[in-house]
């Protein structure tokens, strides 16, 4: 129990049993001018009071050895106390509270957490209210209906039954403008939520794209390594029997001259299939030597620069990666226009168009028997293009629209990425150029690809390749 000097304001009695919020409440109560009494149960309150007569009385309503309710029926029921005012701290959890303070006689209700402005206001308009006339014996009893309950009550008079229902009024506004202004912070909190998660959503699938960008390229420079090293290896040996047959051949012919008027039948029948051999051994070598100069031309390890290729001499290069899978069961039909150069970065270039070919391929795959892709190249002044269509199943409207997406695939788990046409779409743009898909279920694809056939300004190269 503590009492501090009166102020001119006069002393105000606080009753709680929580020291922290005993404390809380002094704090405001003394910034606002009043002397503090302090007490931690209704009976010690009770007992202040007689001692000191303070100008109100701030209770909670749940504490131990007398509560709130019983306290002030207590002062109010003594004759030399009973004009103190009574404010009392409670939740407010249903009416029935309200009902119990108006029987126990309390003058105000200031629901918890409080807040401070309300509660001084509330405190300063009960100590300086004039005294009221209390009934004779008692106002008399009435019915008052809360919600869907009727309650009777018996206020200690007009001004006590008025002012506790309007400071209940006042406490729940108080509450309901809290609880906007919170609703407000949440709604604003989740609009901020929503849009961090979108920009997560949207970096997590930036950095997917990247990676598997990455990966992709990583695969692609290893096989642009393979592919080099397996054509210098073969490309060695190629021009020592090149150069061996060349003079096996020479000599054959000049023997020949001089060998075969003196040979039997028997004899000139194994020249002759040994001249036929000799013959069929350069086609084979010649073959090889092309396949060599075509893996050299898609290998090219200049991705990060410009240069001025064939585009048809391009696409025999991935023409000939993907024979295995074209074989004879697909047929390959080519157009082309004037041959010129187009300037372009040769690495990205030759996975756009193995991208588009492999597509093509897959198209046709579902396909029985086979189909067929036709390749057609020509330009204007300006512009090369390149169309890869096929006779295969073609597209939706609906898939269409949705090629270019990263990591949408229309194959099944582990047979795609996703990232082969829009890996190829921003390749295509990068320099400057459009890649467009025309189908038609039923009807086969069409992709075309127009891309400037001079590069004016160097672009940052994407060296990455992946099918859809």
């Amino acid at each position: 129990m503590t009492a501090n000097a009166p102020a001119a304001l006069g002393a105000v009695l606080i009753v709680e049993d929580s020291p922290v919020q005993a404390e809380m409440l002094r704090r405001v109560v003394e910034g606002a001018g009043y002397a503090v009494l302090s007490a931690g149960d209704g009976a010690t309150a009770l007992t202040l009071a007689r001692q000191h007569r303070p100008a109100a009385v701030v209770s909670d309503v749940s504490m131990p050895v007398m509560d709130g309710y019983e306290l002030c029926r207590r002062l109010h029921d003594e004759e030399g106390l009973a004009g103190i005012p009574v404010v009392l701290l409670t939740s407010l959890a249903d009416t029935d509270d309200v009902i119990r303070g108006l029987n126990a006689g309390a003058d105000c209700y200031v629901t918890k957490p409080y807040d401070e402005a309300l509660l001084l206001a509330s405190l300063r308009a009960q100590i300086e209210a004039p005294p009221s006339p209390s009934c004779a014996g008692g106002c008399p009893p009435m019915r008052l209906r809360l919600g869907d309950a009727v309650h009777e009550v018996r206020p200690r008079d007009a001004r006590q039954l008025v002012g506790l229902l309007v400071s209940t009024y006042e406490s729940a506004v108080h509450q309901n403008r809290e609880l906007r202004r919170m609703q407000e912070r949440l709604l604003a909190a989740n609009r901020e939520l929503e849009a961090s998660n979108r920009t997560l959503e949207a970096a997590y699938a930036e950095l997917r794209e990247t990676q598997s960008r990455l990966v992709q390229s990583a695969k692609m420079a290893s096989l642009g390594e393979l592919v080099a090293g397996v054509a210098h290896e073969i490309n060695n040996p190629l021009a020592f029997v090149l150069n061996h047959h060349a003079t096996v051949s020479r000599a054959l012919v000049q023997v020949e001259a001089e060998a075969r008027p003196h040979l039997s039948p028997e004899r000139a029948r194994l020249l002759d299939k040994a001249e036929e051999r000799l013959a069929d051994m350069a086609g084979g070598l010649e073959r090889i030597r092309d396949l060599v100069v075509k893996l050299r031309t898609f290998s090219r390890l200049d991705a990060g620069e410009i240069r001025t290729i064939d585009v048809e001499e391009a696409i025999d290069a991935v023409l000939t990666l993907l024979q295995h899978r074209i074989r004879d069961r697909i047929r390959v039909t080519r157009c082309s226009g004037p041959a010129h150069g187009l300037d372009c970065y040769p690495g990205p270039f030759n996975q756009v168009l193995m991208n588009l070919l492999a597509n093509a391929i897959d198209a046709l795959d579902a396909a029985a028997g086979g189909g067929e892709i036709t390749i057609t190249t020509f330009q204007d002044e300006e512009m090369m293009s390149i169309e890869v269509a096929d006779n295969g199943k073609g597209m939706s409207e609906a898939v269409r629209e949705r090629i270019f997406e990263p990591f949408f695939t229309t194959k099944g788990v582990g047979e795609g990425t996703g990232l082969g046409l829009s890996i190829s779409f921003g390749i295509v743009r990068q320099h400057g150029g459009t890649l467009e898909a025309f189908s038609e279920e039923g009807a086969g694809t069409r992709m075309v690809v127009r891309l400037p056939l001079r590069q004016t300004a160097p672009r940052a190269a994407t060296n990455t390749g992946a099918q859809t």
